[in-house]
């Protein structure tokens, strides 16, 4: 609960500490004592905007700080998300600084903090129910929350929430999938052509232009070659004559062996002229082969074939890099961009098989949250009725719908499921249900809203409540019930409430009054707990205004007695 407050230096609130307690606080006071002051630097606490305007006329800096005790684990499980440090053992305390210069000062428990922690921190502390709320309440986007919160689905939206997520990445991923596809179908068709271009080719030799261009001079020049090579050939090895260089080194060789009968020294020179024969022998072989040269029979029909297979390789050398090897890289290349892309067809295949499976499993834990919402939408609403007969509403119909959102008879998934729930009123005999925006009272609005809050004072949410002025619009017994209905609520969840209604005042577990007095010739706000005397006293100023008699301190008393009565009766 919120033990304590330190207000300091903003508007007509010099410095003003007010210590709490549990069950209902009834804060009242005239108008513009400084009761709108509280509430502000409650929600400057939590994390509202703040103005330079609030900070007090000649200071520098405005002050709120408060002290917490009695806290949840939902506290402390937000503060490790968060990274603040705690002591559960000792208080909680949370403050926030504003300088005229704009400046921030914001800490919890000691520690600096952001103004995102403040406000995730805040919403867990304090629930400030005004105007503000009462628009909130009306807008059907808050409605599932509302619900939410009673029937308390937290764990099974949480494990739903890690299915949403995937969903939503896998969607995003089909939907960029789809849109990069359609964005190549085009370079898809391109490396096709391109790869059946490269492969028709047939290029297998990086060397092939070269060995082309020779085979093509040779073609050429295909007479002289073997004219050339066969003269070489029958002089130095064999004609038709028997008479050729080899034939002579025989005939030698024969002379020199004879030779070496009288003159040993002529083994020498016969081995040197076998030697030559052999080398002689080679050449004449070696300059026959270049003769034999593909198509040497047709030289004018292969050196077409050439030269057409040049053309070929000259323009794919033009179009895929300059060569044959940097055309025959292209190719590799442009088969494993292709293989890219029809993988990207099966990885869209298998990323919309995952989908389908992600989906139907969501949809199964969607169905026990919708199961929980409808079980407790009827429950929530018999109480809200229950509530609302009792703050003398008696002819209102309330319901929650809970549906499903559909489209071509399949389920809708959003981030907290496929509902859409809507809270539907009908606040005069013979109406339909409606939307809560056609709600015209702002009487009516407070009592629906107060017993929205008396059914869920029960579950996890905000270990403080503070409503501002609930009384709005509404007087007599009815104001009475209100504060039985705050009176209520108190017992489970500190409560307070900034009134001008005396029936709900003298419901109160505490009563303060909020004073403007005048100091070194300054007004300011001063803040008392009441006891009993000051308590009727105040009570009957409410109920008599400027000049009270007798009657109206005994109708304060009477009402105070009958207050307690009362609480006493609808326990």
């Amino acid at each position: 609960m919120l033990d304590f407050l330190h207000i300091e230096n903003i508007a007509v609130a010099k410095k003003l500490d007010i210590e709490f307690e549990r069950g209902f606080n009834v804060l009242t006071g005239e108008t513009g004592a400084g009761k709108s002051v509280i509430i502000g630097s409650i929600n400057m606490l939590l994390g509202s905007k703040v103005s330079k305007d609030i900070i007090r006329q000649g200071e520098n800096k405005a002050l709120v700080s408060a002290v917490f005790s009695g806290l949840g684990e939902d506290i402390y499980d937000m503060c490790d998300e968060l990274g603040l440090s705690y002591d559960k053992e000792d208080s909680f305390s949370v403050s926030r600084a504003f300088n005229i210069d704009g400046k921030n000062t914001i800490k919890i428990n000691s520690q600096p903090a952001t103004l995102a922690q403040l406000k995730s921190i805040g919403a867990k502390l304090i629930n400030v129910h005004g105007q503000n709320e009462n628009h909130s309440f009306m807008d059907k986007n808050n409605h599932i929350i509302m619900l939410d919160d009673y029937v308390d689905v937290s764990s099974q939206l949480s494990k739903y929430t890690e299915y949403f997520s995937k969903l939503t990445q896998i969607k995003n991923q089909i939907k960029e999938l789809i849109e990069k596809n359609k964005q190549t179908e085009m370079m898809e068709d391109l490396l096709k052509l391109q790869i059946k271009e490269l492969t028709l080719a047939k290029l297998n030799d990086n060397d092939e232009d070269e060995k082309l261009a020779e085979l093509k001079n040779k073609l050429k020049s295909a007479e002289k070659i073997v004219k050339s090579s066969s003269n070489v050939y029958k002089l130095l090895l064999k004609n038709e004559s028997n008479v050729s260089v080899v034939v002579f080194i025989d005939k030698a060789i024969d002379s020199l062996k004879k030779l070496s009968e009288f003159d040993p020294s002529c083994e020498e020179m016969i081995t040197k002229l076998q030697e030559y024969r052999y080398e002689i022998e080679d050449i004449a072989e070696r300059t026959l082969e270049l003769s034999q040269i593909d198509g040497i029979d047709n030289p004018e029909g292969q050196l077409e074939i050439v030269e057409d297979r040049i053309t070929i390789l000259n323009r794919i050398k033009k179009k895929y890099g300059g060569s044959i090897e940097e055309a025959i890289k292209y190719k590799d290349e442009a088969e494993e961009k292709l293989n890219a892309l029809e993988n990207g067809e099966l990885k869209l295949e298998e990323l919309k098989k995952e989908y389908k499976k992600l989906h139907s499993e969501a949809c199964l834990i969607a169905d026990e949250i919708n199961s929980l919402r409808i079980d407790g939408s009827e429950r929530l609403s018999s109480l809200i009725g229950e509530s609302l007969r009792f703050l003398d509403m008696p002819k209102v119909k309330f319901k929650i719908e809970v549906a499903k959102n559909e489209r071509d008879g399949a389920v809708v998934l959003s981030s907290n499921g496929y509902n859409d729930v809507e809270f539907l009123i009908a606040t005069n005999v013979g109406e339909k249900l409606s939307s809560m925006n056609k709600i015209a009272s702002g009487g009516e609005l407070s009592r629906i809203m107060l017993a929205l809050k008396s059914a869920l004072s029960d579950k996890k949410g905000a270990n403080t409540v503070i409503f501002d002025e609930i009384d709005t619009g509404v007087s007599g017994s009815t104001s009475q019930k209100i504060g039985i209905k705050l009176a209520q609520i108190g017992k489970g969840t500190q409560t307070i409430c900034v009134t001008h209604s005396a029936q709900i005042a003298s419901l109160a577990d505490k009563h303060f009054l909020i004073k403007k007095i005048e100091s070194d010739g300054r007004a300011q706000t001063s803040v008392k707990l009441l006891n009993d005397e000051e308590r009727i006293d105040e009570i009957a100023r409410i109920i008599g205004g400027i000049n009270l008699t007798e009657n109206q301190y005994d109708a304060a008393k009477d009402l105070i007695k009958q207050s307690k009565a009362l609480l006493n009766n609808n326990k």
